[in-house]
């Protein structure tokens, strides 16, 4: 009897001391504070990722909820992305970086990549699996105007016919009425219009893979969070080493490889228009830049490409046709418009990799997003030779003809002061 006793006390005591040691734990232990955007179509899986990373690592997560959008839905300045990284939580989860060309704002880090996505194919779902470039010629495709990297998929494919559209759903649904053959979309606002809308006619997803199609998302952090992001770094190592991560991630794993390094990635800073904006259903993309080469004159002679006359009445024709959306001065949504601005170094950075037939081929297919491709070719060509004069390029005694523009190689930097 006292044999059973002891046992019985000392057993009472012992887990007394684990309740004790598990009370003073997590009266001492730490919490993850992390920033998440609302109007992102991925908030619920950041947010999925962020509670099973602090929970491996032995932290509770504190939630700060924002909405991304800016005056207008025009996306945050790269400055807010810092300020909110420096005061209102360690991590800012669900920023997407260019797998082709990483970037980040100023002041902020990146952890490792925690998932993928990007810039889809959208068919039918009884569609067979075809890339853009299998498409026969003539095919219908749309594509939601603001965004810009996917638009330029149609300067590469010669077998297209865009429609551009204020939203995705109306993409959709001209899709599902099989008045396009396909659309170009960011996969998240797809997957979300889909989540949203379940009577809807569903959609087949194909990744696509050209340059600046595939993003990681990463959660940036300011250097005083650096304990933070390594311990996000750690736990999203060990999700993954555990197949833990996965689940947690669909649909977001397919578009890149998914590769959570035990170290924090130092990505260059970026210089952007604005950053990342998401608008109603569409949850449009606002595209960025970065300066991993210094804007303004790149050394040599600048190129007269155009002749004076041609850029006099292309000024007339950008404020009939264009200077509603891109503002008078061309500054676009710096300048409070809604589309992008059409000169300066952010729209010419040469981390773009643009060239004269990538804007013009843009200009004259997608423009105006009213009625794309419905004017002249004399006209576009006179537009083009504006937008390139407000970018620094002398005029010459040569006609900029529309068959050279469509496929010139000529870079687009930015050469004012």
């Amino acid at each position: 009897m006292y044999l059973r006793c002891d046992k019985r006390l000392r057993g009472l005591m012992a887990a007394g001391l684990v309740l004790g040691a598990v009370c003073m734990h997590r009266a001492e232990g730490k919490a993850l504070t992390v920033c998440i955007d609302t109007a992102n179509p991925t908030a619920a899986m950041d947010l999925r990722v962020a509670s099973a990373v602090a929970g491996n690592q032995g932290y509770e997560v504190n939630k700060v909820e924002f909405e991304g959008r800016g005056k207008g839905d025009d996306g945050f300045p790269p400055s807010r992305f810092a300020k909110m990284a420096a005061a209102d939580c360690e991590l800012i989860m669900g920023f997407p970086v260019d797998v082709s060309n990483p970037n980040l704002p100023d002041n902020v880090q990146a952890t490792s990549a925690y998932a993928s996505t990007g810039f889809v194919l959208v068919r039918r779902a009884n569609s067979k699996e075809l890339a853009l470039g299998d498409l026969p010629k003539g095919s219908e495709v749309g594509i939601a105007q603001l965004d810009t990297y996917a638009g330029l998929l149609y300067g590469l494919h010669s077998n297209i016919v865009m429609h551009v559209y204020d939203q995705d759903s109306a993409m959709l649904a001209d899709l599902a009425a099989k008045r396009i053959v396909a659309g170009v979309a960011w996969q998240p606002t797809i997957e979300s219009y889909e989540s949203a809308h379940p009577k809807a006619a569903r959609v087949r997803l194909s990744v696509l893979p050209e340059k600046h199609m595939l993003w990681d998302l990463v959660a940036l952090y300011a250097p005083r969070s650096q304990e933070a992001a390594n311990a996000f770094n750690k736990g999203l190592y060990e999700l993954q080493s555990h197949a833990e991560l996965q689940p947690l991630i669909t649909p977001y794993s397919g578009a890149a490889a998914v590769v959570a390094q035990r170290a924090s990635s130092r990505l260059p800073a970026a210089h952007f228009i604005s950053a990342v904006a998401w608008s109603g259903d569409t949850g449009r993309f606002l595209q960025v830049a970065d300066q991993s080469a210094p804007a303004g004159k790149q050394g040599g002679k600048v190129p007269a490409l155009y002749t004076e006359d041609q850029a006099t009445k292309g000024e007339l024709a950008y404020y009939q046709n264009c200077s509603m959306c891109h503002g008078p001065n061309l500054d676009g949504q710096p300048g409070g418009y809604s589309g992008p601005a059409l000169k300066g170094a952010d729209f010419a950075d040469p981390s773009y990799d643009f060239h004269v037939s990538d804007i013009f081929n843009f200009v004259a297919k997608q423009m105006p997003a009213a009625t794309p491709g419905s004017l002249s070719h004399e006209v576009d060509v006179q537009i083009m030779a504006f937008i390139l004069k407000q970018n620094g390029y002398p005029a010459g005694s040569k006609e900029l003809v529309y068959e050279d523009a469509e496929k010139s190689k000529v870079p687009i930097r930015y050469h004012g002061k």
